[in-house]
């Protein structure tokens, strides 16, 4: 039976686009002012969910005495996202993306309001805190399958990879506030983290709601609109596209792997500086620095990619990668273990703003949530086990054979950035690249790359 579901060609001449902003004479980002709107919410609650993040590990290593404790309740947290991500992409393709957007940080401030009245209550109980984290989880899996399309709506393409490195500071600069704030509210009460993060994501909850400008979907109504899908059809065309694409089957492996490294990178750390002595205060200050080296990159993100090759830069992220997370496993002092780490975080933004852009790019917006959320779903689907590993590992033989051992997970994509045919399309200027394109419900030819 027919369906319109869009599965997508790769080659051809490029669509007009339908939904994505067209903002003729923009010059900047901070003169958009729903993107300001999206931006300053979101900028407040990472800062609060910086606090929790690290507040956690500070929790599980000084209270509870277990790295391990940890890892379980960050993994809770990234298995409940993944139970959720690829519905909430479906559902940002069929219900109004703002209402999920305003509504999902109001119930993560409640269940963050949990975990402080139970902090203030009595002892830590490790089992309700992995409760919690698993449902506040499930909400961000919604939440998160609405942010691309929305985004799409607001930020005109050209600007696409401007906004990855943009964000991407904004994240570090949060992390970079949050770190020391996170150990000195923890040190003066070890609720009051948990307390500052429920109410900052009133803030993202507010932004959102100030958005102005429509942020979809389109929806056909009348006699002449479609049959609508099933959730199900419609997260088989975000895999099957991205199957059908090498550039995008390349990358969604690579981004999941990574992920499983940088995700567990906090508990990694803090494991590693705990291990060399260092108190809550030093464990705050050294990882403010790493971060800063991480909000230096994305300055500085720009000016590389505009004279380093997508390509190249991308291959020499890779190698950076093994090697700053192999040295920071082995130096003894903790701001030799700062500084290590702070050029991993240096380099993740100028691979990160080229797998976002080119991906933006290909990516049309009748299929954004679908496809975002399949990425997404692949992208965190080893998080988990990430952050389970590297506790096992730090609480079974130590935080240097833990870092070692994920410095050695990342060697086989790094290599294999060098042979790979998947990343061909990054020699072509991003200015370049064409949009993927529908044909139908018919399914995907057999192209694999675009014509750029």
């Amino acid at each position: 039976m027919a369906s319109d579901r869009t599965p997508v060609d790769i080659p051809g001449e490029q669509p007009a686009a339908t939904g994505p902003a067209e903002v003729p004479g923009s010059s900047s980002l901070w003169r958009n002012g729903d993107y300001m709107c999206w931006w300053s919410g979101n900028a407040v609650s990472l800062l609060g969910s910086n606090l929790s993040v690290m507040a956690f590990p500070l929790l599980a290593v000084f209270i509870t005495g277990s790295v391990l404790d940890a890892g379980i309740i960050a993994a809770a947290g990234r298995i409940g996202g993944l139970i959720t991500l690829l519905w909430g992409g479906a559902l940002a393709d069929r219900r109004s993306r703002k209402a999920v957007l305003v509504a999902a940080p109001v119930l993560q401030a409640v269940l963050m309001g949990v975990v402080t009245v139970s902090l203030l209550s009595g002892p830590v109980r490790v089992n309700l805190l992995a409760v919690l984290a698993l449902l506040s989880g499930l909400v961000n899996g919604v939440r998160y399958g609405a942010v691309l399309p929305a985004l799409r709506r607001i930020v005109p393409k050209e600007q696409f990879a401007a906004r990855a490195a943009q964000e991407q500071g904004l994240a570090m600069g949060a992390q970079l506030a949050g770190s020391p704030l996170a150990a000195l509210l923890f040190s003066a009460a070890r609720w009051l983290p948990f307390g500052v993060d429920a109410v900052s994501f009133f803030f993202a909850a507010i932004g959102a709601a100030l958005i102005r400008r429509p942020l979809g979907p389109d929806r056909q109504t009348g006699e002449d609109a479609p049959p609508s899908p099933s959730v199900l059809a419609d997260i088989r065309d975000g895999f099957r596209v991205i199957g059908h694409h090498d550039f995008l089957r390349f990358t969604t492996g690579w981004v999941a792997v990574t992920n499983l490294v940088g995700n567990s990178f906090m508990l990694l750390l803090v494991a590693l500086l705990a291990e060399r002595g260092a108190s809550p205060q030093l464990i705050g200050v050294t990882n403010a620095g790493v971060l800063a080296g991480g909000i230096l990159g994305a300055l500085l993100a720009g000016a590389i990619l505009r004279r380093v090759r997508a390509l190249r830069a991308f291959r020499a992220g890779g190698w950076i990668y093994v090697a700053s997370l192999g040295l920071a496993a082995v130096l003894p002092a903790p701001w030799q273990i700062g500084l290590a780490t702070a050029v991993f975080t240096f380099a993740s933004v100028p691979m990160v703003t080229v797998w976002e852009s080119y991906t933006a790019r290909l990516v049309p917006d009748a299929l954004a949530g679908r496809i975002g959320a399949a990425s997404a779903f692949c992208a965190q689907s080893l998080t988990w086990v990430g952050m389970l590993l590297a506790g096992w590992l730090a609480h079974a033989f130590g935080a240097t054979v833990a870092a070692l051992c994920f410095a050695a997970i990342l060697v086989p994509y790094a290599v294999a950035g060098h042979f790979a045919r998947s990343l061909a399309i990054l020699r072509c200027p991003l200015e370049h690249v064409e949009e993927l394109q529908p044909i139908g419900a018919s399914g995907l030819e057999d192209r694999k790359e675009p014509t750029v």
